[in-house]
């Protein structure tokens, strides 16, 4: 009986974890202004596609590639 708890127990914090892992995972930061970047980290996305490339502050966003370059 004793083992039983202990399986269902370690069961039920692994799938409460889960969703935790997974917001932490999939973190989405905001948009990236056409330009320098002054925000930490942001996305730069291609218009409006769903391909964007992370850029961090002082590198420049390139809204029509989607790329960030220094």
């Amino acid at each position: 009986m004793r083992k039983t708890l202990v399986v269902l127990t370690f069961a039920l914090t692994c799938v409460m974890a889960q969703g935790a892992h997974a917001a932490i995972k999939f973190k989405r930061f905001p948009h990236c202004p056409d330009g320098l970047v002054s925000k930490k980290t942001c996305e730069c996305h291609r218009g409006t596609s769903g391909r964007y490339h992370f850029c961090h502050t002082g590198y420049y966003c390139d809204t029509g590639s989607g790329k960030c370059s220094k």
